[in-house]
C-alpha cells in the first residue's frame, strides 16, 4: 500500500485505500501512520510576497488533530503539527529560491526513527531543498478520510493543486518519467522501458550504443505535474505515440530553433507542448507509474521516432544525504555517474512558449 488519500481541488474525484489495523498501532482510538508522508502541490504563479496558508486541517474530534503549511512572506515554509496535546512545528527558509511557479513540498515522518523530514522542490528549475527534523507527530487514518472528502475542518490555499497523504516515506527530487511501454531502441530493436535493466544496451540520438547503468521507477498520483502527457504521432518524428509525465525532455531540432537560439538542437519538456497538434494529456487511472534509465552522460534515446533525454542527475552522489530521499536511495553513490552538462540546452518556460509559437506558425 502507498497513496491513502489523494484530493485535487479541481476535481472532485479522490482516491481512498482501506488501512490493514493489524499493521498500525493504536492511539486514543484511532488508528495512528507511523510512517509516511503529505505531499502538497501548489502554483504560486508570480509569487506576491504576503503571508499565506497553503493548506489547514484541524479536527475537534477525539483526538484533536491539526496540521497546516504556511508560506511566509520572507519565503520560509513551515509545517505545523498538533495531535491531543502534542506539537510540533517545522520550518525551512527558501528565501533564495525562485518560488515563482509550481511548487512541491513533501513532509515525511518515521516514528521508528523519531525522525521526519521537510522537503521543497521547484518544479521548473529543478530545485531541491530539505531540512530534517526530530520527533515528527504521526498522521491517522481518520486524517487520510477527512483529506477525501469534504469537510467543514479542512480549507486550503488559491494556489493548491492536488496534496495526496501516503504510508510510505516517499521519494523526493528526481523522477522517472516515461510510463511502462515505451519504445526505447536498442541493438535489438525497440524494448518496453520497464523491461531494461542493469548491463542492458540502448543506442543513442546520434548512433552509438550505451549500457544501461540503472534503471528506476516511481508509483505517484496522475495528477497536476504528474498526469500523464501523449505524445502524438506523426511528429517530432514519432512513429506511434508514446506516453511521459510533463517534466521529460524531448529534442526538437529545426531552422526555428537555429534562428531563435543559434542551436543545432534543444530540449523543451513535454507540458510545454500541450493542447497543440504536439501533445495532449491523457485520460488514465488514479495511479501513474513511471520509469526511466540512467547512462553513463547524459544523452538522447529513441523512443518511438522520437529523440528523449536520459535521466539526468547531476552530482547528487555527491550530497548523500539527499540521495538518501530520491528513487536512486538503494544505490551505492560509488556505483552513480556524474552527469556534468546537459546533452543539449534546455529551453526555460518562457523560451519554450516562444518556441512554441514558432511551431505552430508553420
Amino acid at each position: 500500500m502507498s497513496w491513502i488519500s489523494v484530493r485535487q481541488l479541481d476535481d472532485p474525484r479522490v482516491g481512498t485505500s482501506d488501512m490493514s489495523p493489524g499493521k498500525d498501532r493504536q492511539c486514543a482510538g484511532a488508528m495512528v501512520l507511523p510512517r509516511g508522508s503529505l505531499f502538497i502541490e501548489a502554483d504560486l504563479g508570480r509569487w506576491q510576497r504576503d503571508d499565506q496558508a497553503l493548506f489547514v486541517l484541524h479536527s475537534k474530534q477525539t483526538p484533536v488533530s491539526h496540521a497546516s503549511v504556511h508560506l511566509g512572506a520572507d519565503g520560509t515554509i513551515a509545517y505545523v503539527r498538533r495531535l491531543a496535546d502534542d506539537r510540533m512545528q517545522a520550518s525551512l527558509s527558501a528565501r533564495r529560491m525562485r518560488l515563482d511557479g509550481v511548487i512541491r513540498l513533501t513532509v515525511s515522518w518515521d516514528m521508528t526513527a523519531r525522525r521526519g523530514l521537510l522537503s521543497l522542490e521547484t518544479v521548473d528549475d529543478g530545485g531541491l531543498l530539505q531540512r530534517e527534523f526530530i520527533d515528527p507527530l504521526p498522521w491517522l487514518a481518520g486524517d487520510a478520510r477527512r483529506l477525501a472528502a469534504p469537510a467543514a475542518d479542512l480549507a486550503f490555499g488559491p494556489g493548491l493543486c492536488w496534496l495526496g497523504l501516503s504510508n510510505r516515506l516517499e521519494p523526493v527530487g528526481l523522477t522517472p518519467s516515461l510510463a511502462a511501454g515505451t519504445p526505447i531502441r536498442t541493438p535489438r530493436g525497440d524494448v518496453p522501458v520497464e523491461t531494461l535493466t542493469r548491463g542492458d544496451m540502448v543506442e543513442t540520438a546520434d548512433g552509438l550504443v550505451r549500457p544501461v547503468l540503472w534503471s528506476v521507477r516511481r508509483e505517484v498520483p496522475a495528477r497536476g505535474r504528474f498526469r500523464p502527457i501523449r505524445l502524438l504521432a506523426p511528429y517530432l518524428g514519432l512513429m506511434r505515440d508514446v506516453i511521459v509525465a510533463p517534466q521529460q525532455r524531448l529534442v526538437i531540432r529545426g531552422p526555428e530553433v537555429e534562428y531563435l537560439f543559434n542551436e543545432e538542437a534543444v530540449m523543451v519538456d513535454a507540458q510545454s507542448l500541450l493542447n497543440t497538434p504536439y501533445a495532449a494529456e491523457e485520460p488514465c487511472g488514479p495511479i501513474a507509474r513511471y520509469h526511466q534509465v540512467i547512462l553513463e552522460q547524459h544523452d538522447i534515446l529513441r523512443v518511438g521516432g522520437a529523440e528523449i533525454e536520459s535521466l539526468f542527475i547531476g552530482t547528487i552522489r555527491d550530497s548523500p544525504e539527499v540521495l538518501a530521499t530520491t528513487v536512486l536511495a538503494g544505490i551505492s553513490r560509488r556505483n552513480l555517474p556524474a552527469h556534468g552538462k546537459l546533452a543539449h540546452r534546455a529551453l526555460r518556460s518562457y523560451e519554450a512558449t516562444t518556441l512554441r509559437a514558432a511551431l505552430l506558425g508553420r
